[in-house]
């Protein structure tokens, strides 16, 4: 039985669309993926750019290619906080919960 390796994977992040954002926002994190090994981005954040791109208004099936992308590399995030405040920029790594558990620490 062959296994099959993923070279692609994201940052841990359901998404969804808030039409009264007029932009994308966490619905929740994936259990053990990069965004939740990170701990500061919650449900409901706003996302404002990925990369040096402007995600504003875009929705989640534009955004998909700037998220995914070779396992090990860095995804740069910008979010706004849920229920406002500063933006803040994470630095995430693209894999899966297994690609992390398997990670020596």
């Amino acid at each position: 039985m062959a296994v099959t390796i993923a070279k692609q994977a994201g940052v841990g992040l359901m998404l969804g669309e808030d039409k009264g954002l007029n932009g994308v926002v966490v619905k929740q994190l994936v259990p053990r993926g990069s965004a939740d090994r990170n701990g500061r981005i919650k449900a409901g954040d706003q996302l404002l750019r990925v990369g040096d791109v402007d995600v504003s208004g875009q929705s989640v099936s534009d955004m998909r290619h700037l998220i995914i992308g070779e396992i090990g590399s860095l995804c740069h995030i910008t979010l706004r906080p849920v229920g406002g405040g500063s933006p803040f920029t994470v630095d995430l790594v693209r894999g899966t919960p297994e690609y992390f558990d398997a990670v020596p620490q």
